[in-house]
């Protein structure tokens, strides 16, 4: 597995204070449309009760003269993640570095398309749906400016969001709680559901590509990608740019969620909470106007697909908010080579600091401490072998005092006195001489000396 990861707490502040400015530019163009049209005109145009187009102007249906709609409910599900960002990256948590991640890349392209959009509709070059008599407003100079503003914010934070990934644990440094990753069932089911959502998107595309090179309704491809008079707000996706969009953050979220990564929480949870309000509003649409199960003769089998991902948003994005919404399981740091541990080259592992150094940990634990078992982790110097690069003395002194420790398990250390007399300052820790050995070796000199004098003299 991987090495585990994480945001550094300097970028994590950045980027949320980045973050900050995305969604007081997104709660301004809310509370514009708010103010200049009401609430319920606003939900009866994202519901379907008041249609724009078809040759009726803006102020029709309800919708006062003079106040073309600025945001979609897109702009719902992206104020709800910059929110959530913010408030999570400020409060230190880890789920931040997700969250920031998706609000991120939903703010610059939804900005590039409104940047686009609003900088080339004129009366001859419309781009928005009965937006003829409006295209010297001052609201459309000010969509431009303030979203050709935030793209280089954006790209800014995306560059602060790379640089400032870290490795976890970092050697030296509080590691502060542990990152968590999805629990068991949270994995798998974000999984499904994002897994489905971005399958639908693909679908789309093939069909509306299909339809648009074939025979079918023939909508322009260059309409579909950009919006050329097709949007409906001023901060409007197109549909082809939501396709890119939406796409990618729904495939990486599913391969995040499905291998259970410490991001795959801010990431789904991002996700869903951008296409929650998308979702709701939709359903709202067909049970209002009755077109729920009725799929119409143009294109049913677009309608049948429309309704299809409509539904798997609703309910994904609840399942993704409910599970993922509970409290993961900690990464602990495990043994080398597994996520968490560092392994030999990576920062905090020990590494004696050369041969035969005095005080050096004998086995790789952390601090010298012996691993449990006494198997010695790679790395680490192992008890009784030569040590590489010591005079052959020393390595003789190895020999002896592997000979000595054979067959023991405890090690004690030498003596404050003997650090300064005698080879045994010489000798590695492991190879010091344990505790018993001078009593086992006298009384084994008195046998010895016992059994050459019933022998008696050696005859030549």
């Amino acid at each position: 597995m991987p090495q585990i990861r994480v945001l550094g707490k300097g970028a994590r502040i950045t980027a949320g204070t980045l973050c900050l400015l995305f969604l007081l530019h997104t709660l301004y163009w809310l509370g514009h449309d708010l103010v200049s049209a009401g609430p319920g005109p606003l939900w009866d145009l994202w519901t379907g009760g008041t249609p724009v187009g078809g040759g009726r102007s803006p102020g029709s249906g309800g919708f006062p003269d003079g106040a073309y709609p600025v945001t979609t409910p897109y702009e719902v599900g992206l104020a709800l993640v910059q929110a959530a960002a913010v408030v999570t990256a400020f409060a230190g948590r880890r789920v931040a570095g997700g969250l920031l991640a998706v609000a991120t890349v939903l703010t610059l392209s939804l900005r590039v398309q409104a940047i686009v959009s609003t900088g080339t509709h004129t009366s001859t070059n419309r781009w928005f749906v009965g937006l003829a008599g409006y295209s010297n407003d001052s609201t459309l100079g000010a969509v431009f400016l303030s979203s050709g503003a935030l793209v280089p914010l954006t790209l800014i934070a995306a560059v602060v969001l790379l640089a400032g990934m870290r490795a976890w644990p970092q050697p030296g440094a509080d590691a502060g709680p542990p990152p968590t990753r999805p629990a068991a069932p949270a994995g798998p089911v974000s999984a499904i559901a994002l897994g489905a959502s971005a399958l639908l998107w693909l679908v789309w595309i093939c069909y509306v590509l299909t339809q648009a090179l074939g025979s079918g309704y023939g909508i322009p491809l260059d309409a579909i990608f950009t919006g050329r008079g097709l949007l409906l707000g001023m901060l409007a996706l197109a549909p082809g740019w939501a396709w890119a969009t939406f796409l990618p953050l729904a495939a990486v979220g599913a391969l995040l969620a499905a291998t259970r990564r410490v991001s795959a929480r801010g990431f789904a949870v991002g996700t869903a909470l951008v296409v929650l309000p998308v979702g709701f509003l939709s359903m709202c649409a067909y049970l209002r106007t009755g077109t729920l199960f009725d799929l119409g003769d143009f294109a049913p089998f677009g309608a049948l697909l429309g309704r299809a991902q409509m539904l798997v948003h609703l309910a994904g994005s609840i399942a993704v908010l409910a599970l993922m919404g509970r409290r993961g399981e900690p990464v602990q740091p495990g043994m080398a080579g597994i996520a968490g541990m560092p392994g030999p080259g990576l920062p905090g592992f020990v590494v004696p600091r050369g041969p035969g150094y005095v005080g050096a940990p004998a086995y790789g634990g952390p601090g010298g401490a012996p691993v449990a078992g006494g198997s010695p982790v790679p790395g680490g110097a192992i008890p009784g072998a030569p040590i590489p690069g010591a005079p052959l003395a020393r390595r003789g002194l190895a020999r002896r005092g592997r000979a000595r420790t054979a067959g023991t398990s405890s090690l004690r250390s030498v003596p404050r006195r003997a650090a300064t007399r005698g080879p045994a300052a010489l000798r590695p820790q492991a190879l010091r001489r344990p505790a018993g050995t001078r009593r086992r070796r006298a009384v084994s000199v008195r046998r010895l000396r016992a059994d050459l004098r019933l022998r008696g003299p050696r005859r030549r």
